[in-house]
């Protein structure tokens, strides 16, 4: 794989988007992902929390978990695309299937996962590259389209009135 910086972001996203819009077919949150090893993808996840009944079931997990084999020996050389930022819990599995590389579309302001990267030195030191606002606009236009409650509470990090 070149590096991170050459690699065409918008393409790799598009692929997580499609699988985000399975997702949300489906009724679940629109939240795609995909893996990507030299210049291929090698996996893809898409939410199935509803579906599947499993507070566990992230685009991202799935996506790990499909690849686990691979991940073992291939880790540091793969990049994850997710439509939405990382929850802390996908976070904490992308750094431990050895993924250096994240990329996402759409911010979690609620979540704030990102803060826990500059907090914990362990995390810090094996995100080496974290990327967001890849196609946010679509990102955020298909996660608006299942539920404008949610978008908003990502989008803002607030309740507001609810």
């Amino acid at each position: 794989m070149g590096p991170f910086s050459s690699l065409d972001h918008e393409k790799y996203m598009r692929e997580a988007l499609s699988e985000a819009e399975k997702a949300f077919e489906r009724g679940d949150r629109p939240i795609g992902a995909v893996i990507v090893h030299d210049g291929k993808v090698i996996a893809r996840g898409s939410n199935e929390f509803f579906s599947k009944r499993s507070y566990l079931s992230h685009a991202e997990l799935n996506a790990l978990i499909s690849a686990a084999p691979f991940l073992y020996d291939h880790g540091r050389e793969c990049v994850i695309y997710t439509t939405v930022e990382p929850c802390v819990m996908c976070l904490g599995a992308i750094i431990h299937a050895n993924i250096r590389n994240i990329a996402f579309g759409m911010p979690d302001n609620y979540i704030r996962a990102r803060k826990l990267i500059s907090a914990v030195e362990y995390v810090d030191k094996r995100v080496h590259n974290y990327l967001g606002g890849i196609l946010e606009k679509e990102c955020i236009e298909l996660y608006r389209r299942y539920s404008e409650r949610e978008a908003q509470l990502m989008l803002t990090g607030s309740r507001g009135s609810w």
